[in-house]
């Protein structure tokens, strides 16, 4: 008896062939793009599913399951099941193809029942030896050749190891993730030369932004993702955000299937993460989610330099010390829950549901490790409100909805009151008499003690609209409008002052309209869009205007700014050949300054900037081409582009000095990127997977004054505090049926190089580092899955060399460590 192969890859390539000689080759196209048979939002529809097998009652995998009229197809998986959603009540035909069994049709009434269908089909008679390729793209696939310039992360295999959301995020080719230090510490995104936030984080497409630092990608588990996908330069419209840089969405899981996971990491400088994720839904469409995190660290690991210092109560220094960080502790917990209907008659999903999130955050120091505090801290509290609807076929075939509303309530506040002088020993400066070295204002950072307390509300509402006219062209509209109100309030400030109005005010609305085709028998695809923007921003801050006879007079400076622009761009995918596209996209677009950025944020030590912020705009442009191909049991992919970004008015973080060290934003004037990103991926079978990406760009100042502020004809130079080369390299190694039947082993190795960098502008002095030097860093883990593949055992080493590592202006990040996992899940169809 001839024995089938099957083989499946990355890419959505899916071969299977008998040994032999070959006789026939035959091509299926299975394209995801189903369209549900639903005229209005009152026609009866739901889910029809079932499961494929064989007499003797052994499942058929990746068969072709077609439905007609509608013809729309789906593929089993490997325990033959298979399911169409938004199915109208009505008759159909269900016909069943695979090399390995005879085509067989079967009629079914469908009345909208929950319970799954069984078919039963008869092995193939007298079948030639013979190959077939069924190519079928998946959402990865699809999303990467639209022509954006994209990657997308699927987290499945890392979720089970002791790994951050952020660290995969560091892997991908032109992403680098630039944190201040440990776990908690602020964390910005670079994407091909531009950062901070010219690079937007949504989560499930609503700006991350609106649910608080406690809710975001520093704190957020892999195993509650489903996909990440990272936008370099040109952003789809349906995001409705000015990111001009780049996009970060973060698709959380949605399962319409029981299912519940939890995992506990523990490891080096008293490091514990714990999460839990459940999904319910019944028969008839109700359906929960719930999912819960804990993190906690005291984040102690050691730091050495010329920086790290101790000092005595004269004001003598002693350089370069080998310390542990004593006042850097970081705890954060949360929900999120949501409630609601999913694949009903009259919504395909309906949520309604909260957010709870606080965070406590010890600070160490400032932007810079010269000064280091031993009392100040920051605590935060998220709650938000959300409510989410989406319709597919929605009164008319071909007309999609899709409604977010959000409200959250997110109270920060800095707490500094001790004033006592710290240096990198842990220990307060003392007087020989044993009384404390205190700062004269009274508090470690800043001009005065502060219990200051920033409470943001912030309201947004989003709506995208599409109508699919036929197979081939698509209208789309999108609608975004968000409100931010900031009240500021210290008992410690003058009484004068805590009666004034004291607000921060921004209001953004983001309208979109895209035009998507298909052409050449869906070898091209074009996607045109149109963006315009509209930003008011009110500030009503406080100030003490004169005294007057001994007494202060306090009065309301009010300032207003607006802003109007628009954008546009264009993208194109063509296939050249099978599994080789031509990608290219461009954009005109605007970044508007953030409330962060214009009013300030106390728990960071930013200060708003003395210049009002204008806003920056850019042209960028990707040019690149993606390719897969299967060779029997090797799989290849490569992925690649280049990049120029034309950006006026960069918005860019710089540090300021006075009676303490902040930072603020400021614009440059003209800045220039251009680079280029590769990303390699090779998989033998289910065994190795090696995954290698290498980035390299040129961010160039261009101004007609020098750093000093003299006139100068022209000057050119290297963005300061941006990393230019970077390189990743990741491995893994699967074994089967180790120590048991189906049990599963891997063990996995991650390298990251990054190219020394300079710390300040190329003719500046600085008190830190004036070049960050070169980091090569190497990560080791293993992990072990149980036959019954519910209990995952994973060990992780991460920079096992014990590497320097430096980031944002030479803060110094953990070297050597180790941590330990364990997850749990369970799942039911």
């Amino acid at each position: 008896m001839n024995k089938l192969k099957v083989s499946i890859q990355d890419g959505c390539m899916l071969r299977r062939e008998k040994k032999g000689g070959i006789l026939s080759i035959l091509k299926l196209n299975l394209f995801l793009l189903i369209f549900i048979n639903s005229f209005s939002v009152f026609a009866q529809s739901g889910v029809l599913s079932g499961f494929v097998k064989l007499t003797e009652g052994s499942p058929v995998a990746y068969a072709v399951v077609s439905l007609y009229p509608d013809t729309i197809q789906a593929l089993t998986n490997e325990k033959g099941y298979f399911e169409f959603k938004n199915i109208s009540n009505g008759a159909y035909v269900l016909k069943v193809s695979s090399i390995e069994v005879n085509t067989q049709s079967f009629n079914i009434n469908y009345k909208g029942e929950k319970n799954h269908h069984h078919f039963t089909v008869s092995p193939a008679d007298g079948l030639l030896t013979q190959e077939v390729v069924v190519q079928a793209k998946t959402a990865k696939k699809d999303i990467e050749t639209k022509g954006f310039a994209v990657n997308v992360i699927e987290p499945h295999i890392e979720a089970r190891q002791s790994i951050q959301t952020n660290e995969l995020l560091d892997r991908a080719a032109g992403v680098r993730i630039r944190q201040d230090g440990g776990l908690g510490s602020r964390i910005s995104y670079n994407l091909n030369g531009l950062s901070g936030n010219a690079v937007r984080v949504f989560i499930n497409g609503v700006p991350a932004s609106n649910y608080g630092h406690s809710f975001s990608a520093n704190s957020i588990p892999p195993a509650l993702i489903e996909r990440i996908e990272v936008y370099k330069g040109v952003v789809p419209a349906y995001l409705s955000e000015d990111a001009l840089g780049g996009a970060i969405n973060i698709v959380l899981k949605n399962k319409s299937r029981n299912s519940f996971v939890t995992s506990y990491s523990g490891g080096s400088f008293n490091t514990h993460q714990w999460n839990a994720a459940g999904s319910y839904r019944t028969q008839k469409g109700f359906s929960t989610n719930l999912s819960t995190f804990f993190n906690y660290s005291d984040n102690s690991y050691k730091v050495w330099g010329k920086n790290i210092s101790f000092k005595d109560y004269t004001g003598q220094v002693f350089p370069n010390q080998k310390v542990k960080r004593f006042h850097d502790a970081y705890m954060s917990y949360g929900v999120k829950g949501e409630l609601g209907f999913t694949d009903v008659k009259w919504a395909d999903r309906f949520m309604i549901g909260g957010i709870f999130s606080k965070d406590y955050k010890e600070v160490q120091h400032g932007i810079t490790m010269d000064l280091v505090y031993g009392d100040r801290h920051t605590r935060r509290t998220s709650n938000v409100a959300t409510i989410n609807y989406l319709k597919q076929d929605f009164l008319t075939k071909g007309l999609s909805v899709k409604a977010d509303a959000s409200y959250s309530y997110i109270k920060r506040q800095a707490i500094d009151t001790v004033g006592r002088m710290y240096d990198w020993s842990g220990n307060a400066l003392q007087y020989p008499d044993g009384s404390y070295v205190l700062y004269n204002s009274g508090a470690e950072v800043a001009s005065q003690k502060t219990l200051a307390i920033n409470s943001d509300k912030t309201f947004l509402t989003r709506i995208n609209l599409g109508y699919k006219i036929g197979l081939n062209n698509g209208l789309y509209f999108n609608y975004l409008h968000n409100t931010f109100i900031r009240g500021i309030s210290d008992e410690l400030q003058a009484k004068g002052l805590q009666m004034l109005e004291n607000t921060r005010d921004l209001q953004k609305n983001i309208v979109s309209f895209t035009y998507e085709n298909i052409a050449f028998n869906n070898k091209v695809k074009t996607n045109l869009f149109y963006k315009a923007y509209i930003q008011k921003a009110i500030s009503n801050e406080p100030y003490k205007k004169e005294v007057v006879q001994n007494e202060p007079v306090y009065d309301v400076k009010i300032l207003t700014n607006r802003v109007n622009f628009s954008g546009y761009g264009a993208t194109i995918s063509y296939e050249i050949i099978s599994n080789l596209y031509f990608l290219s996209s461009y954009e005109r677009a605007i970044r508007l300054p953030s409330p962060d950025e214009i009013f300030g944020n106390l728990n960071d030590n930013l200060l708003a900037p003395a210049q009002p912020l204008q806003p920056e705009t850019s042209h960028n442009l990707n040019v690149g081409f993606n390719w897969s191909h299967d060779f029997n049991s090797h799989f290849v992919k490569v992925n690649s582009s280049v990049f120029y970004r034309n950006t006026k008015g960069m918005i860019r973080e710089a540090i300021k000095t006075g009676s303490f060290t902040y930072s603020s934003f400021e614009n440059l004037e003209s800045v220039v990127s251009r680079g280029i990103d590769v990303e390699l991926t090779y998989k033998f079978k289910k065994q190795l997977h090696l995954f290698l990406n290498v980035s390299k760009f040129a961010s160039l100042f261009n101004t007609q004054y020098d750093i000093n502020g003299a006139p100068y004809l022209f000057y050119r130079m290297q963005i300061r505090n941006e990393p230019s080369f970077k390189l990743n390299f990741n491995a893994a190694y699967n074994f089967h049926d180790l120590f048991a039947k189906n049990a599963k082993a891997s063990i996995y190795y991650n390298m990251n190089f990054v190219q020394k960098f300079l710390r300040n502008w190329a003719n500046m002095g600085g008190q830190n580092l004036d070049y960050i030097p070169t980091q090569w860093t190497h990560d080791l883990g293993v992990s072990y899955t149980i036959p019954s593949d519910k209990i995952t055992l994973s060990v992780d080493a991460k920079n096992i060399s014990n590497q320097q590592v430096f980031d944002n202006f030479g803060l110094q990040k953990p070297g050597r460590a180790f941590y330990a996992k364990i997850t749990f899940s369970l799942n039911s169809k």
